[in-house]
């Protein structure tokens, strides 16, 4: 199966955007064991220690959208850590049934709607359709938006490990707009050298990508 999806890169300090339309296979390949199942059968200080590593950013980029005050939300990302690390052992993880992050997303909403419901206030995102058992269509859908990002921007970070430092200098320079022969100019690299470099580096992008979504989503 084909799918697009929206690449976030980033820049330095800067994460942006970058609707760059990347096809990749969908490769579920059941005969290797996902980073989820190893973690659920671990269960111990480790993969505790993995598991809030891989999954904090995702929580915290939902909680900023749900507008949470900056303020308290160290301690939410953390106590949805907590709830979701508690209740890791009684997932029953077959993708055919559901994706990991939707489990996850339920879990931050409603912790999310006891905060606001504790603070006296409300957020516009929270829906009145939310339940305990299930997200509204705006909830699930910011929870994609930002699995999306929260993914590319991972698959990014392992890739940029990878390339010397003007093959990175120059897909970040695609990344920030500018165009294919600019690059070249700027870095030195003729213009079909700056071609490869992208269709390549695009390549390996989807590719971990598809690794990612496979062992932990």
């Amino acid at each position: 199966m084909i799918r697009k999806v929206v690449f976030g890169c980033r820049i330095g300090y800067v994460c942006k955007v970058w609707m760059l339309q990347v096809y990749f296979l969908d490769k579920n390949d059941n005969t290797r064991e996902t980073l989820l199942i190893k973690l659920k059968n671990q269960y111990n200080e480790n993969a505790w220690e993995e598991f809030a590593e891989i999954y904090r950013g995702f929580i915290w980029s939902i909680l900023i959208k749900m507008n949470v005050s900056p303020s308290d939300i160290d301690d939410l990302v953390q106590d949805i850590l907590l709830k979701a690390w508690k209740n890791l052992p009684k997932f029953d993880y077959q993708r055919s049934r559901g994706k990991f992050r939707n489990w996850l997303g339920l879990v931050v909403s409603n912790t999310a709607r006891t905060y606001f419901r504790n603070k006296n206030t409300t957020s516009r995102i929270l829906g009145s359709l939310d339940t305990e058992d299930q997200m509204s269509p705006e909830i699930e859908k910011l929870t994609t938006d930002e699995w999306q990002k929260f993914i590319s921007n991972k698959a990014w970070e392992s890739v940029s490990k990878t390339l010397t430092d003007p093959v990175r200098e120059c897909f970040e320079l695609i990344s920030q707009g500018m165009n294919l022969k600019e690059v070249g100019e700027k870095t030195g690299f003729n213009y079909n050298t700056v071609c490869v470099y992208k269709k390549r580096i695009i390549n390996k992008i989807s590719r971990e990508i598809t690794r990612l979504e496979n062992e932990t989503g």
